[in-house]
């Protein structure tokens, strides 16, 4: 019998007509990565919702959900993968939680990416490089 998450999470992958992805370069406590938007699913949301929400919150962009394209376990989370599409706003750091806890130590800095720059990025989970290269358009 498997354990439940500790943490259920909805993440979107996001992709530029010019072959980039929208990644959240982060610094925290001296360490430097990048996560792809997303983050906790809230009671009474669908993981689809969740993506959205987290999307808006997090870059400051509307974004249409498209299909999920992987469920993955990580840390003791489970984190449902959708590609999506953005419809409006400008990126930028959102007014989420994020925001409120931005500091010199946990820096949060939303960043289009090309993919061919992917490798030289430490994204995080490493597991992800894989699924963003896969659904790259």
């Amino acid at each position: 019998m498997s354990a439940q998450p500790q943490r259920i999470r909805s993440v979107a992958l996001i992709y530029s007509e010019a072959g980039e992805v929208l990644l959240i370069l982060r610094r925290k406590e001296g360490r430097h990565y990048a996560t792809l938007p997303g983050g906790g699913i809230e009671d009474g949301e669908t993981p689809a919702q969740a993506c959205a929400r987290e999307v808006l919150e997090e870059v400051s962009l509307t974004v249409q959900v498209g299909p999920e394209v992987a469920v993955m376990e990580n840390l003791g989370n489970r984190e449902y993968y959708f590609l999506a599409e953005v419809l409006g706003g400008e990126m930028g750091l959102g007014d989420g939680p994020e925001a409120l806890r931005q500091s010199e130590d946990n820096h949060y800095d939303p960043q289009w990416v090309k993919l061919s720059r992917l490798e030289a990025v430490n994204l995080l989970p490493t597991e992800v490089r894989a699924l963003v290269r896969e659904h790259a358009r």
